[in-house]
């Protein structure tokens, strides 16, 4: 059964707009340059705008709509508070609070200041919780660059918020986005927009609705997402377990205590893979497996990488020559190593 069921055009002078999207997927990313149309997309998602063909199914969003616009659209003379209560339609899904919602977004602060007075970055916070509170958790929610003009530490914290909502919440998203990377951790599938010149204008459309690592190959999204466990710190580094598992990896330490938990991004290109221990070097990870899958890619071979019961496997890619001369093959015991630095903190988790 399709979550998301439509089929709309908008046709404008020089310009139109195509989206089709029949996908079971319940987190949808839209991905693609600015000016091509994907704010228009959720313009007419949300009945902003009314497409001269086509229709979204109305189930989809018949009982209301959270929606994080690009132009904020805060009341001005409101409070931060204001804005919120008067918005709200519901608890937040599961064991999320209120609290829980303002520490990721830092919004204590100025939930007595109007509106009007909040910087850019403030802003988008405020509509960002004003979004997840408006939608019933069985209803639709559309976040229009949630993350832009965040610094690292919030952004880290907001993703790790919306990792958490995402696990319980029953209703639909919609989230558009320039990063690679978030829509990678959030979305079950991607569409990008592409763009066509024809004799009458431009014509902007999306791409059926794919498994984002795939869709978003070669954009900086990272192929690896592992979820950690904090156990100690090392200086400008600290050792984390796999959740799930005790495979251990070493991640810088920045903004890390212990005790939390993390998800991490390392990208195959950063994975390097022998037949025997390296030995002493520079990378401090060095894990043990064995080749679960090999597909081929235009001039690489794709590996996966399993670790042992309960962790991630790990991907990696070699040119067909490398796989060929280590003879690789499923089954085959291999040692991955990998440097500390090539471990990013995505988010951080509730």
């Amino acid at each position: 059964m399709s979550v998301f069921d439509l089929s709309v055009r908008l046709e404008r002078r020089h310009f139109a707009l195509a989206w089709e999207c029949q996908t079971s997927a319940k987190w949808l990313g839209l991905y693609g340059p600015s000016g091509l149309g994907k704010t228009t997309a959720l313009e007419l998602l949300v009945g902003w705008l009314q497409p001269t063909a086509g229709a979204v199914k109305r189930p989809l969003i018949a009982g209301g709509v959270g929606y994080s616009p690009q132009d904020l659209l805060l009341f001005p003379h409101w409070t931060v508070a204001e804005n919120l209560s008067m918005c709200r339609r519901g608890a937040l899904p599961g064991e999320l609070t209120d609290a829980a919602l303002f520490d990721a977004l830092g919004l204590e602060p100025l939930l007595l200041r109007r509106a009007e007075r909040l910087s850019g970055g403030e802003g988008r916070r405020v509509a960002l919780a004003r979004a997840i509170l408006a939608a019933p958790d069985d209803e639709l929610l559309v976040l229009d660059e949630p993350l832009s003009s965040l610094d690292r530490e919030l952004r880290t914290r907001v993703l790790g918020f919306l990792l958490a909502l995402k696990a319980v919440r029953r209703g639909p998203v919609v989230v558009v986005s320039h990063s690679a990377v978030d829509l990678t951790v959030l979305a079950d599938a991607v569409q990008r927009i592409e763009v066509e010149a024809t004799a009458s204008g431009v014509v902007s459309s999306f791409t059926a609705p794919a498994d984002p690592a795939l869709a978003l190959a070669g954009e900086g999204a990272y192929e690896n997402l592992l979820h950690c466990h904090v156990d100690k710190l090392l200086g400008d580094a600290a050792l984390c377990h796999l959740e799930g598992s005790d495979v251990l990896v070493t991640v810088p330490s920045r903004g890390l205590s212990v005790g939390d938990r993390a998800l991490f991004g390392l990208r195959s290109d950063d994975v390097l893979l022998g037949l025997e221990d390296p030995g002493r070097v520079s990378a401090r990870n060095k894990l043990e497996g064995r080749v679960q899958s090999l597909v081929e890619e235009g001039a690489y071979i794709n590996l996966s990488i399993g670790l042992g019961p309960g962790a991630p496997a790990l991907s990696t890619h070699l040119t067909r020559g490398a796989t060929r001369d280590l003879g690789l093959g499923e089954g085959v015991g291999v040692h991955l190593f990998f440097k500390t630095r090539s471990v990013r903190l995505l988010a951080q988790l509730p």
